[in-house]
């Protein structure tokens, strides 16, 4: 998951990626997801521009029925390599790399756009009915084996 500055060709190319990128954070999401695809590469006069979308998988737990499953997401990318490494443009972004010559390792760079992209809710399915809030049996799997809810007269009033 390395950029070589100095093979990389004048004007646009293309960087084709296959790797493992370690997440590094909660427990309940995938810690390591699998990314591929390509990136296309601007090779300009004093910087490089990477961009283009990958395919992340990885492990990760159903938020409504709690069972592992294996979860596909796009992941944008996008970041610039500064071949003028005296200047200080983008010096507060982190998605700027100063470089002159060499690999440029976008590993980092994948990592957080990685995370960035991340589902905010994991669903095995869209069809997922999830678990029983009075007996906590997975709906999916089984019948809810909870007694029909009482009627509370409170509620009454409510329109």
């Amino acid at each position: 998951m390395k950029l070589d500055l100095d093979r990389s060709p004048r004007g646009r190319s293309e960087l084709p990626l296959t790797g493992t990128v370690e997440l590094d954070w909660q427990a309940d999401r995938a810690s390591s997801v699998s990314l591929s695809g390509s990136l296309l590469v601007d090779n300009l006069e004093g910087r490089v521009l990477v961009s283009g979308a990958l395919q992340a998988r990885g492990s990760a737990v159903c938020t409504r029925c709690l069972e592992p499953f294996d979860l596909h997401w796009d992941v944008d990318v996008s970041c610039m390599v500064l071949r003028d490494t005296s200047s200080d443009e983008g010096a507060d972004d982190s998605m700027v790399i100063s470089q002159r010559d060499g690999l440029v390792d976008l590993r980092e760079i994948l990592r957080e756009s990685a995370i960035l992209a991340y589902p905010q809710q994991t669903v095995c399915d869209p069809q997922c009915r999830g678990l029983c809030a009075g007996c906590g049996h997975n709906l999916n799997r089984e019948a809810c084996t909870c007694e029909a809810p009482q009627h509370d007269p409170r509620w009454d009033a409510l329109p």
